[in-house]
């Protein structure tokens, strides 16, 4: 009759602690970081272009919501007051995609002074999300146009991904939307054909004032 040998069984019980530990840490991280932050940090975004046409003109056009998904890469359509200029008090609900974040985003008009300034703030699952000002200054027979996109921090994951990732495409989107305003205006502008000129012979045969 043999004597069986048994192996020493491994405690696993120190594994199971240190997983369960890991994993706990990752989740309050990860909880922590979707936190709001006990500060508020604001990022501008300022774009300025100059239109081939006067204020009151520009200040029409991109106040109108209908006309926002013509020139914004952001904006995929918008819904409520969207046929004129809004005034200061009127609301409307724009589908964005932004950055790579899709969403809501209900915007109301706080300031509107025709044709010079306009400001909205905006709010996405009923939390302030930032805010857009149009500043507008004659310039020659154009006008100089100022767009200050202003977007908030919300958490800390924020924070982390904005210098990185959503900043750059943020401004990127920004400066698209500029030059995309820019085109819509030159297109807008009639083209002043060039005198005709007068042939020799015709010349000739006119008259003397």
């Amino acid at each position: 009759m043999s004597n069986s040998i048994r192996l020493p069984v491994r405690e696993r019980a120190p594994m199971k602690r240190a997983f369960l530990f890991v994993l706990g840490a990752v989740a309050i991280l990860a909880l922590l970081s979707l936190l709001p932050l006990p500060f508020e940090r604001q990022t501008h975004v300022v774009n300025t272009v100059t239109l081939r046409a006067p204020p009151q003109a520009v200040y029409d056009y991109a106040t109108t919501p209908d006309n926002w998904p013509k020139w914004h890469p952001a904006s995929i359509n918008v819904q409520g007051a969207t046929d004129h200029p809004l005034k200061a008090g009127e609301e409307v609900a724009e589908e964005f995609r932004l950055a790579g974040r899709h969403g809501i985003v209900h915007w109301k008009v706080v300031d509107a002074n025709p044709p010079l300034e306009w400001r909205i703030e905006g709010q996405i699952n009923r939390r302030p999300s930032g805010e857009i000002r149009y500043k507008l200054t004659p310039d020659g027979t154009g006008t100089r146009f100022e767009r200050d996109f202003i977007y908030r921090t919300p958490n800390l994951l924020f924070l982390i991904l904005d210098p990185i990732f959503i900043g750059p495409r943020m401004r990127g989107e920004s400066s698209q939307a500029a030059k995309q305003l820019e085109q819509v205006f030159e297109a807008l502008t009639p083209t002043t054909p060039a005198p005709a000129s007068i042939p020799d012979s015709a010349a000739s045969a006119a008259p003397a004032q």
